[in-house]
């Protein structure tokens, strides 16, 4: 990857970072989350900090949703971004996209694999997908309501995608109109450049979270 790269995605804002090797101790890669108690850890972690600013027992399910909300919108946000710039980026994958558990935040990601034109497509048919299988088999949530929240990761990354670079705005809808149309066909619907999802992430079943901005419920 070119020096200027990883700044010129960082510029946009911490969803968009992304590291060319993994840096200190820790880092885990995108498959842990399909193999062993990593994703269980993860999940718990989320349900610990809901129920903690809540004040009452969240779900499971509910947690593990959120969770999902938080790390496809981390791993869409950069590959949305260089798709649009036209930079190359290191394919994400099961084996060569790292992460690192953090307390809050977005998750720190490194991508180690061969620079190559950006994928999102790819992204979320061969990485995205076992997630949304594993989450689901493992917290009864319904695959309807994880490829929605693919897709909201998709317009939210959209969102701030033009909120850093208006000039980027027609590519960077048209991509996500894209992708709506094929691998996220049916997770919702475009009105100009307004999503609203068919599914509901649940989020309300929080006390006190109300409901999201692409909401079917709204």
């Amino acid at each position: 990857m070119a020096s200027d790269e990883p700044g010129e995605l960082a510029a946009l804002g911490p969803f968009f970072a992304v590291g060319r090797r993994p840096e200190g101790a820790g880092w885990l890669p995108l498959r842990a989350l399909l193999d062993g108690p990593s994703l269980e850890d993860r999940v718990h972690h989320v349900q610990d900090v809901l129920g903690r600013l809540a004040g009452a027992e969240i779900e499971p399910r509910v947690a593990a949703s959120t969770l999902s909300l938080g790390l496809f919108a981390r791993l869409i946000s950069p590959v949305l971004a260089a798709t649009v710039l036209d930079l190359p980026l290191p394919r994400p994958g099961l084996d060569d996209a790292w992460w690192r558990p953090v307390a809050a935040g977005p998750w720190p990601l490194a991508l180690t694999g061969p620079l190559e034109s950006a994928d999102p497509e790819g992204l979320l048919t061969e990485v995205i997908a076992p997630l949304i299988g594993r989450l689901a088999a493992s917290y009864s949530l319904s695959t309807k309501i994880l490829r929605g929240n693919a897709a909201s990761a998709l317009f939210g990354a959209t969102t701030m995608l033009v909120t850093a670079r208006p000039d980027l705005a027609r590519g960077a809808r048209a991509t996500a109109a894209a992708l709506l149309a094929g691998p996220l066909e049916g997770t919702g619907d475009l009105d100009a450049t307004r999503f609203v999802r068919r599914s509901c992430c649940l989020y309300y079943r929080i006390p006190g979270g109300g409901y999201c901005g692409d909401c079917v419920l709204t």
